[in-house]
């Protein structure tokens, strides 16, 4: 605690044990998210084929889907839940993409599928704002290590969806059998964060420790912040972020197996594996940025992706060599979303961390929405090396836009 006046107990800051549960049960959905949204790309060539499509463009537009629903809706839900029941948007978020991930398994035609993927989509862009204005607030100090590994969670998800769909899938014979299960699942967890979330503790509103406003955070204007040189910069790195990212998750598989040849079981295995590794790296990820900064750790993890981006797609791959690569690669790269996450935050106003959230996660997530499409397309006509030189270029505009901004709130604490 420090003797900032802003830095004060609020709802749920004398029940630790309810926290910690509302903390758990929210860290949850939040893993969930990977599951429901790359599930499809684990066992793409099955979903095409039950369907009848052909075309890797079309299949990698599949694949990312549910983020075009994602990033529209997120970029202005964010404002919403700053000023709704935070607990009540998380249920109702979870709930909505497991329905829809239900509902997926239903689809027998391309466009109902993309229906389906893109509702889904949306389900998850009323939780991901509440959730990391939820896990931002708690604790503003050290903003950076919470976001770094409880959106770390995603990564639990990544790398638990190869096994647990690929196992899901040859156990039944269906492919409508994970995207079945993960639904079910997320409708019960809903209803359990709805239940803690009751009550008059408000305890998805809690805050320990509240950092004071930003120097321009321009609390006379609702939109001023939108056009902060350092939010815009940031927007813009978070696009190329979504490319990269979403473009790298849902074509790697798919490339491993068509053009190196690996079984369904390896490719999976390497998937898990960088999955796990871009969880452990979260934890480093948001320490450092506490202490040494966001925008100089988001340009060291820029540059480690620079240099690991070509090679996934270049080089031929054993087992072995794609799963070193692909676990540096998303490991770097993947960081920039929750720390570009944090360091929206830092420039917010506590009661508009969701706003911040919604309008950086939103274009980041709307981006990747097309990434698959755009992956998929440059592979389909110019070769997988040609989309690894493209991951290098956005990976240089992701360095070049974060090393232009400025880290008002590091400075102020070095200096304080």
């Amino acid at each position: 605690m420090t003797n900032d006046p802003a830095n004060k107990p609020r709802a749920g800051a004398g029940r630790p044990a309810h926290l910690g549960l509302a903390v758990l049960l929210a860290a949850i959905g939040f893993a969930l998210l990977a599951p429901t949204r790359i599930d499809i790309a684990i066992i793409l060539r099955e979903v095409m084929q039950g369907i009848g499509v052909a075309s890797l463009a079309a299949a990698g537009l599949i694949s990312t889907a549910t983020l075009l629903g994602d990033g529209v809706v997120e970029i202005f839900f964010g404002h919403i839940s700053d000023r709704w029941s935070r607990g009540r948007t998380l249920a109702l978020g979870i709930a909505l993409f497991s329905l829809f991930s239900i509902l997926t398994a239903a689809a027998s035609t391309l466009p109902v599928l993309y229906l389906m993927r893109i509702l889904l989509g949306v389900g998850q862009a009323i939780f991901i704002p509440a959730y990391f204005a939820f896990v931002g607030g708690v604790y503003g100090r050290r903003r950076g290590l919470l976001l770094g590994s409880l959106g770390g969670m995603f990564t639990i998800g990544l790398a638990l969806n190869p096994l647990m769909t690929r196992a899901m899938f040859q156990a039944t014979g269906a492919w409508q059998t994970p995207f079945i299960a993960y639904g079910v699942f997320g409708l019960a967890l809903a209803l359990c964060i709805y239940v803690v979330g009751r009550g008059k503790s408000r305890i998805y509103e809690t805050r320990l420790h509240e950092l004071p406003p930003p120097p321009d955070a321009h609390p006379q204007s609702r939109t001023a912040w939108l056009t902060n040189r350092n939010m815009l910069l940031l927007l813009v790195t978070m696009a190329f972020w979504g490319l990269t990212q979403y473009g790298f998750i849902g074509i790697f598989v798919t490339y491993l197996r068509t053009a190196q040849h690996f079984t369904l079981g390896e490719a999976a295995g390497v998937a898990s594996i960088a999955g796990w590794s871009a969880f452990v790296f979260s934890f480093i990820a948001g320490y450092l940025s506490d202490h040494i900064g966001r925008r100089w750790s988001l340009l060291i993890f820029g540059m480690v992706a620079l240099v690991f981006a070509a090679p996934l797609f270049v080089l031929p791959q054993t087992f072995l060599s794609a799963a070193i690569l692909a676990s540096i690669f998303q490991a770097a790269n993947g960081t920039f979303y929750p720390m570009g996450i944090a360091y929206g935050q830092d420039f917010a106003r506590a009661e508009s961390l969701g706003a911040h959230t919604g309008a950086v996660s939103g274009v980041g997530h709307l981006a990747a929405g097309v990434a698959g499409l755009i992956a998929g397309s440059i592979a389909a006509q110019f070769g997988y090396a040609t989309l690894g030189w493209f991951f290098v270029a956005a990976s240089i505009v992701m360095v070049v836009t974060i090393a232009c901004t400025r880290d008002p709130r590091f400075h102020k604490m070095k200096t304080s």
